[in-house]
């Protein structure tokens, strides 16, 4: 079995009504259930305001996310996740491209998987080190990695992570099962600031055999997973996946 060794300093999770851990834990202990009326995520921190109109509503998550955790810590390294990244946006392209419309160049040069991690630098004027990382479903786990891996080789500096997403849009859901088996939920970001040390350890081993078992439940995205659980008491927890088995231990 594999593992990676890091510290937790602080993390944040956003998503619409769920903008605190407060709100966070009750959505866990209610079954997960996305509490109603949506409340909007605030995009404050988000400069100037002409970035912010152009944005889509999945980058000003992860803008803001990263924008609220690095207030008060300086990172030397950052590693944006995200399954789907822009793809929204890219359906949006497509559908204008086949009614005849012209393609908006804006729209176009946001639609890349590392947006947000290109709009990031640019807002923050940081000539930072930054990755954009996707890796199917075990896209945050693998963000971890490489933010272990980075500090195994920089333990004085810290990362920050930012893991985002929004359910697929309606071209496209038909192709994922595990999207087509999911509970209702919105875009959201989880945001961490690591460091090097031993708080938490993340080791994963294959889980071939759970193929059929994870697609036969309503699963949501490993993520929202991750945030319940770092919230809970627990000091152990598995997240299973269809090829991988991936233990949290603090």
């Amino acid at each position: 079995m594999n593992s990676v060794h890091f510290n937790v300093i602080n993390f944040i999770s956003l998503s619409p009504s769920l903008l605190d851990h407060n709100a966070w834990q009750e959505w866990a202990s209610n079954q997960k259930r996305w509490p109603e009326p949506l409340t909007p995520v605030p995009h404050h921190l988000i400069p100037p305001m002409m970035m912010r109109r152009r944005m889509s509503t999945l980058s000003k998550l992860a803008m803001q996310t990263a924008l609220a955790l690095t207030e008060g810590h300086n990172v030397d390294y950052i590693v944006f996740a995200s399954r789907h990244g822009e793809l929204t946006r890219t359906v949006k392209l497509m559908q204008d491209i086949l009614v005849g419309e012209d393609a908006s160049p804006i729209a176009f040069s946001q639609s890349v998987h590392n947006t947000a991690a290109g709009l990031y630098t640019i807002a923050t004027k940081q000539a930072i080190p930054v990755t954009s990382v996707g890796a199917c479903e075990n896209t945050l786990h693998a963000a971890l990695i490489e933010s272990a891996a980075y500090l195994s080789d920089n333990p004085e500096q810290k990362v920050l992570v930012v893991d985002f997403d929004e359910p697929l849009p309606a071209p496209y859901q038909e192709f994922d099962s595990s999207e087509l088996n999911a509970p209702k939920y919105h875009g959201y970001a989880l945001g961490m600031i690591l460091s090097s040390g031993d708080g938490y350890q993340l080791a994963w081993e294959a889980g071939l055999k759970n193929k059929d078992v994870h697609e036969s439940k309503q699963q949501y995205p490993q993520t929202l997973n991750v945030i319940a659980n770092l919230l809970s008491d627990k000091q152990e927890w598995t997240i299973t996946a269809p090829r991988t088995l991936w233990h949290w231990k603090r």
